[in-house]
This record gives structure tokens, sequence and C-alpha cells, in this order.
């Protein structure tokens, strides 16, 4: 397999042919596509280097992570990784023409030939250049994998004259729960103990696109943004509507949590002159099964974080002053509301309630005190017996649940804590001698861009769309990581992370892959010329210099 326009394009139709959606078996099916072309490289061939299907911990799917190892001759424990997802999101929303969707050709076609589609104008521009292929993970990211796989054959065909190792990592479940680079994580931090591994930088080869209309810049990131997922568990009491006054509506007390946390700019989270979006709710809902004309006693609302500086702690601590007032913006609402309605009335009204906010840990250090058994041990078997219908976040909040019913404390409050999945921001924080280093590999990127393609390259501080690159290293303390699993329900049995792996690695980051746009749309697109010429060039370019650094 060689490092030229023609294999990679081949390459990527034969990834992006396999429906890989996650969670499904189609990617165990493209894990054994790649492991399959891996071995037909003349260096694992011969039985050289490291070829394996690493199964992904506790995973009812049974996937696998695709590991290549090209060793270099004399042995050396230098080593740069080259990392990956293999998974796509689906693709529904083409509609008609999902069935092509993963055969990119004929779905670039259907898209040219459908004039009633009304595309919009900057994707039918790209359609009309004829430079442009669509189909879903052309961009999100097999073309990056295509791009990888490639250069890592070329790698091995002179292992004498290399100066360091190179693994190829393709995982599974990154536009999920990242099963995948969380089991990976303990086998690289397993090689760093056992053989003396060196990681030298880990380059991931996403796809990067447009930051803003008439964008025409090209993107390399040297962090990855983070991901955290507060929630608010608001008790209530319960009240039949005709006695409205006498209990207290969960959904209020959510209600008055959401217009402080969703769209807060005052908590987006910031690293030098770039500023992220700010918490997104991805749910807001009430917990009980069956209509009713009672006021809701139990409901949930949470948030999608995104962090570079943030800690769980930090956030935990606002999260803490955004429950409080919320809760006491909630009373004020309810008694001006009584106060009108007892002038009206004539009935006399009084709402005793007051704010309590507590977090999760809180309420099991409480819960237990009247408990008479092991209660992380009783919730742990509670959350295993949950039906694998159940997502992760739904198991959490059962748990909160659970813990609740075990509860002598029945007034009204709100509960903080964390939901699955979390993931760390990784930043190049001008720090060590190898976070500088890779700075200056990545200028003179910049320079042969610029000077070799007439490409305006340009440095992005943290590749915004989460990655699987946040847990090459916890760029915090083990305290921080101990304030999320005290506070995720579930932690060890729904949810977790290797804390000590974690902490063990910290593997300077970048990414460096093709150009399209719009992913995750049914007008997800690569543009081919940049992608396969240009950025296979780049990323040889970044991964030689990459593999000098002392």
């Amino acid at each position: 397999m060689k490092n030229t326009r023609e294999h990679i394009y081949r390459l990527l139709l034969d990834l992006v042919s396999v429906a890989s959606v996650s969670p499904s078996y189609e990617e165990v099916t493209v894990a054994k596509l790649m492991h399959h072309r891996l071995a037909s490289i003349p260096y694992f061939a011969a039985g050289k280097g490291d070829l394996r299907l690493i199964a992904v911990e506790d995973d009812p799917l049974d996937r696998k992570i695709v590991f290549a190892m090209v060793k270099a001759e004399p042995k050396t424990p230098r080593t740069i990784i080259l990392t990956g997802h293999m998974d796509v999101v689906e693709a529904a929303e083409s509609g008609s023409l999902a069935h092509h969707a993963f055969s990119p050709e004929d779905f670039t076609w259907e898209l040219a030939s459908m004039s009633s589609l009304n595309l919009p104008p900057e994707a039918e521009e790209d359609l009309e250049s004829g430079n442009y292929l669509f189909g879903r993970g052309v961009m999100d990211m097999k073309s990056g994998l295509a791009i990888q796989i490639a250069l890592l054959s070329e790698l091995s065909e002179t292992p004498e004259n290399l100066p360091c190792n190179y693994i190829f990592l393709a995982v599974p479940d990154e536009e999920n729960n990242s099963a995948g680079m969380r089991t990976a994580v303990k086998y690289l931090a397993g090689l760093q103990k056992t053989e003396g591994l060196d990681f030298l930088a880990c380059v991931n080869s996403e796809g990067t696109g447009p930051k803003f209309p008439g964008d025409r810049n090209r993107y390399v990131d040297i962090g990855t943004i983070g991901k955290i997922m507060p929630f608010f568990y608001c008790v209530g009491r319960e009240s039949h509507v005709g006695q409205y006054f006498s209990g207290l509506n969960a959904n209020l007390l959510a209600s008055a949590v959401n217009l402080i946390m969703e769209a807060n700019s005052e908590i987006a989270d910031s690293f030098n002159s770039e500023v992220y979006p700010p918490p997104a709710n991805l749910k807001h809902t009430d917990l009980r099964d069956l209509y009713s004309v009672t006021l809701p006693a139990r409901a949930i609302t949470y948030y999608n974080h995104l962090t570079v500086t943030a800690t769980p702690g930090t956030v935990l601590s606002y999260m803490k002053q955004t429950a409080r007032k919320a809760f006491e913006d909630a009373l004020s609402h309810l008694r001006a509301s009584a106060e009108l309605f007892a002038r009206k009335s004539g009935q006399p009204l009084e709402i005793p309630w007051t704010p309590r906010v507590i977090t999760y840990e809180d309420l099991l250090h409480h819960v237990q005190k009247g408990f008479s058994g092991d209660l992380r041990e009783h919730l742990a078997t509670f959350a295993a017996g949950l039906p694998d219908s159940m997502d992760q976040r739904e198991k959490s909040v059962a748990v909160v649940s659970e813990a609740l019913r075990l509860s002598h404390h029945k007034d009204p409050v709100i509960i903080l804590g964390f939901l699955p999945p979390f993931y760390p921001h990784r930043s190049n924080l001008r720090q060590n001698p190898r976070e500088l280093a890779l700075l200056e590999v990545i200028d003179k990127v910049i320079d042969e861009a610029k000077t070799e393609f007439g490409e305006t390259l340009v440095i992005s501080e943290h590749f915004a769309a989460i990655s699987d690159l946040s847990y090459l290293g916890f760029q915090g303390t083990r305290d921080d990581l101990m304030q999320l699993a005290e506070n995720t329900p579930g932690w060890g049995t729904v949810y977790d992370l290797p804390v000590d792996e974690l902490l063990a690695l910290d593997v300077p980051v970048v990414n460096l892959g093709p150009h399209g746009k719009d992913a995750h749309k049914f007008t997800e697109r690569l543009e081919l010329d940049y992608s396969l010429e240009v950025a296979p060039a780049l990323l040889k370019s970044l991964v030689s210099s990459l593999s000098k650094l002392e």
C-alpha cells in the first residue's frame, strides 16, 4: 500500500462502505477490515512488528481496537502514536438517500442529480466544483484513518531508517461514550510501564473545516476541548393540582436552573484568545412514567459544558451557586404568585420551603447514616441490574433516585453531580520542553504548507468538536478526578475512567488531517485535492519532525 492519492481514495471508499454507526456490531466489521488491510502490508505479513485486535473492556458488542506497531531498528523506546476513530454517526437525516450515504460516489451522484433537494448554497457550490465527495464518515473521520494507514505502510518499508517506533491506534465508540479509547489508555499506559516506551506525541487526523463563513484557512489543533456533564436533580413536593400551593413543582426548580445555566456566557471557558461555547441543555424532564394530575415531585436537567481550564471542582463550585440562586428565584416566583392568589381568593397561603442544595456525595453520606449495610455496594448492585436498554445517563439518574428512595429526608432539594461521559481537556500549556518543541515543529509544517502548496495553515488551540485525544493524560490532580468520581452516580458500575493511567500519561497532542465541511450533517463532505494530496504530505512532514524530538 502506497501513500498515493489513488490508494488513499480507494481505502477511504472501502472504510466508508461499512456503516459503523456507534454503537453497533458494524464497528467490529470495520475493525476487522482495517486489521485485514494492515495484515497485507509486507512488514506485518512477514510477522514483524505488532498487529492485533484488542477487545474493548466489558463491551456487550465485543468491539475491538485496532493496534499496529512498526518498530524501529535498532530498538528504541521513542514512540509516536497515530490515532483516530472508526465509528460514525447515523445517516437518518439523509432521508430517502440514507441507504446511499455509505457509498460516497453514489451519494454524491444522487445529490447532483436531484434538483429538488435545495441544498444549502455553499454545499451546492461545492457539489458543482467536482472537488468534494459527500457521504457519512468521509470527513469524520475515515479519510484521516486512510491517510494514517497509508503513512504507516510507507514507514514500515524501512524500519532500519526509522528514528522511533510508530503506533497506529484505531478505536470505536468515539461518537458515543469513548469506550474504545478508555480501554486503549490502559493498554498504552501498560506499554509505557512494561516496555519502557516513551511517547513523544500523539497525532490525530480528524477532519477540520472552516470556523466561519468564507474562512479559507486550514487548521492544525494543538489541544482538544474538554466536556463535562453537570446535572441538577430537582426534588419538589407532590400535590394535587387542585391544591397547587400545597406542593412544589420540581419542574419549576429545573426551569429556574435552566434560565441560569443555558447559554450562560459568563461561565463559557476560554484559553489564550479563544473562547468556547457556553453550556447547552441536553435534557430537561420530570421523572415520572405515567400521566397524573399531581405536581411532578422530581425532575432532571443536565448540560453539555465545554472546558479548557475548568476542573470538576471548579464546575461543581458554580453549580452550587447556580442551584441556590435558582432555588431562591423559584421560591420568589412562587411566593409572589401565592400572594396574588391569596388576594384574589381571600384564602391565606404560606410557602414553607427553604432553599436546600447538596452534592451527590453529600446525599450518599446522609443516606449511609440510616442504612444498615454498605450503601455503595447496594447501589452498585442496583446499577448492575438496570436494563441494558437504558443508556449510561439514564442509569446514573436511576441510581440517584434509588439513593433518594432510601433517604429519610423528604424536603425539597436540588442534588448536584455529573453524568457520563467526561472528556478532560488537553492544552498545550507551553510549560515543558516537548510542548514547546511540538510548536516549533508545527511552525515548520505551516511554512511548508505555504511555500510548497500555497495553503494557509493556522494553529488552533483546541480541536473544538471533542476527541479521544482527551485521554492522553490528565492535566490536573488526583483530587480533581476524585471530585468527578465521587459525584458521578454509578461510578465503577455504570461508568468510570482509568484514573491511574490518565495520571500516568502525559503525551503532547496534535490534530492534523483532511479538510471538509458539515460533519454529522447530511451534507458532510470531503475536499478531495487538499485531503488526498496536501494533508498526507503535511502529516508525513509533521511525523518526521516529531520523531526527531528529544
